[in-house]
């Protein structure tokens, strides 16, 4: 195929141009497409993209992405990019945008798994209570103090502290 404009040289440079649902295509020689070139608009770079498109989709994430670790130097958007934290200190410094992954991810952000099975009577009985302590403040929310008592009760049975002294 010749080049569309000096109808002379090969076309090795195909340009497509779409506006609304026109679809207009250019065959050029390298020449010409250079002279062409410098007529089109400077496109944006990917990471302008990137950007524009955050601060449009999320404006947190937009927040977010202009923090950077002090002590590994990760910014959150490579941490969002290859998935991994750099140092403990990120934990800290990313917590805005982590905690919202946490929840999204595992519903929550506090484990709350099964507990090992070499684990100690003692860690077996801490994450009952503390279960059961969530379950009372969920039943006081919603002011069913019947069932608030008799959790209440079984967390002092499991603590190993006397009911009839509190």
């Amino acid at each position: 195929m010749k080049c569309e404009s000096c109808n002379k040289k090969h076309a090795t440079v195909h340009l497509t141009e779409i506006v609304g649902s026109v679809k207009k295509e250019r065959h050029l020689c390298e020449d010409c497409a250079q002279g062409f070139n410098s007529q089109i608009a400077k496109m944006p770079s990917p990471t302008e993209i990137l950007t524009s498109l955050i601060n449009q989709v999320a404006p947190e994430i937009s927040e977010m992405s202009k923090i950077v670790c002090p002590v590994c130097g990760l910014s959150y958007l490579e941490f969002r990019s290859h998935g991994r934290l750099g140092c403990p200190m990120d934990y800290t410094i990313f917590r805005k945008g982590l905690i919202p992954l946490m929840e999204k991810m595992h519903g929550g952000t506090q484990h709350v798994g099964k507990v090992p099975s070499k684990a100690g009577k003692e860690l077996i009985k801490k994450n009952e209570v503390l279960q059961l302590r969530n379950e009372l403040n969920k039943a006081v929310e919603r002011e069913d103090y019947e069932r608030a008592a008799e959790l209440r009760d079984k967390i002092y049975e499991l603590s190993g502290d006397d009911t009839e002294d509190h």
